[in-house]
């Protein structure tokens, strides 16, 4: 009987021990709530790489290197000569110092179907010869040549180009025949040119069916030289001394009194063009270009009682070749070689060699 009093109890105790034990705390509520403070500012930020000045700027510089292609060549040449008197006296020698310096810049831009050809060139030679100095090469020529790309051959466009010396030339007689810009030669086309497509064979062939050749004399000095060896008088008296058909007589670069300082024909023109560079150290241009005149004194052809004159007029043929060998960077040799014949200057043909060895230094941005 005790025993069956003490396990009641001891069943008791273990049932009330349970209850607490199974109380959930899923519905317990919280005396405080937590709260969490963010003090880190946030600001955002735009990052955009393609739209920078820097990029701009670089991706202008890329697009302009790709469509300009730039050349910048200059170089100075030239000998010296001396004996001492007692070869002077037995051989006739004479000492000479000469000089020649040379410069050539060529630009050519492409966009598209659009090109344009830019060049530059100037040559320009002194020689001292018994302490007298002489004029031993003189020249500076101009060209530019835009185009329209009708093929892959052949393009659409126009050449202008336009030709003078530096300084003052004499004659043998030590009489001034030429200054800046008398005489100058003005050269304007429109047509066609071909292209060859093989890097090997660089030529340009250019046909003009029209072209314009013009010839400036603006020195007054220079005209009355050449009228007064022509005719025996002062140019300012010619008015009342020549007569009419005198007055349409040539004296000068083929122009006449009539003209004045300037003289026009129109008419067709070829040019050829080759440049190529063989290695690093030889190069070959060549320039070959002729126009042949069909309308003659363009400028006089005004009035009401005057018409074109189509008078047959003899080509002018201007046929250049420079070699170049370049033995080190900044030492090369220079061959040049011109033929010229022009029947308004000089009846006969005209040509010039030129041998030079001496500094050059060439630029290119590519």
């Amino acid at each position: 009987m005790k025993k069956f009093y003490a396990l009641t109890i001891f069943a008791a105790i273990f049932s009330v021990a349970s209850s607490f034990a199974q109380v959930s705390v899923t519905g317990a509520t919280p005396k405080t709530e937590a709260t969490f403070t963010d003090k880190v500012k946030t600001e955002q930020v735009k990052v955009d790489y393609h739209s920078s000045d820097a990029q701009k700027r670089a991706e202008r510089a890329a697009i302009r290197k790709e469509r300009n292609t730039i050349e910048v060549n200059a170089g100075i040449t030239g000998s010296l000569t001396n004996f001492n008197s007692k070869w002077q006296n037995v051989n006739g020698s004479t000492n000479s110092i000469t000089g020649i310096a040379n410069f050539l810049f060529t630009h050519n831009y492409k966009k598209g179907v659009f090109t344009i050809d830019n060049k530059v060139t100037g040559k320009l030679g002194v020689t001292n010869k018994a302490k007298e100095w002489t004029k031993s090469q003189d020249e500076w020529f101009i060209s530019t040549a835009p185009a329209y790309k009708m093929s892959d051959q052949w393009n659409f466009g126009a050449i202008g180009s336009l030709r003078s010396q530096f300084a003052n030339g004499v004659n043998g007689s030590n009489q001034r025949i030429s200054r800046f810009f008398a005489p100058a030669y003005l050269n304007l086309s429109l047509g066609f040119t071909y292209v060859c497509p093989k890097p090997k064979f660089p030529v340009k062939v250019n046909v003009s069916p029209i072209s314009l050749s013009a010839t400036y004399v603006t020195s007054q000095s220079v005209k009355n030289q050449f009228f007064f060896d022509k005719f025996g008088i002062e140019f300012s008296q010619a008015e009342q001394q020549l007569t009419e058909e005198q007055k349409k007589t040539p004296y000068a670069y083929g122009l006449t009194y009539a003209n004045g300082s300037s003289r026009y024909e129109g008419g067709s023109s070829v040019q050829v063009d080759f440049d190529r560079t063989f290695g690093k150290m030889f190069r070959y241009r060549t320039t070959f270009y002729s126009f042949y005149g069909w309308i003659n004194e363009i400028s006089q052809q005004t009035g009401e009682n005057k018409k074109l004159n189509l008078e047959h007029i003899a080509p002018n043929v201007r046929w250049e070749h420079t070699i170049d060998i370049k033995a080190t960077k900044y030492f090369s040799t220079q061959f040049y070689f011109q033929m010229y014949y022009n029947k308004a200057q000089c009846r006969s043909l005209q040509t010039q060699i030129v041998l030079g060895v001496g500094l050059s230094y060439t630029f290119k941005n590519k």
